[in-house]
């Protein structure tokens, strides 16, 4: 199944750092059944057909339900984890807090 390998992060490019996108599309390129998504969206792109409901594609990055589509990747996975868990302004969440908020911004 498509998104058994994959974090599905909130798509919001004002929150995303240029060095974090960056990041998203080089791994990407590992990623078999995210480059194929990909080869798909454009192919139907191209030839001006709809994509499918809730899929788009920007700035050679795939957003489901207008949420960044992030690659099957254990480190940036991990990346994201970390950015949820600690706050430079609340300081250290504890295991359930950190789980709720990755919930609400990862799908």
């Amino acid at each position: 199944m498509l998104f058994s390998n994959t974090i599905i992060a909130k798509a919001n490019l004002k929150r995303f750092e240029a060095d974090f996108l960056a990041k998203v599309r080089e791994l990407a390129k590992e990623d078999l059944g995210w480059m194929q998504r990909k080869e798909v969206l454009e192919t139907l792109k191209e030839k001006g057909k709809e994509l499918p409901k809730q899929w788009s594609i920007t700035d050679g990055l795939l957003y489901y339900k207008d949420r960044l589509f992030i690659p099957a990747n254990e480190d940036l996975q991990t990346l994201i984890a970390k950015g949820c868990h600690d706050s430079q302004v609340a300081g250290h969440f504890g295991q359930e807090k950190t789980l709720k908020i990755i919930t609400r911004d990862v799908y």
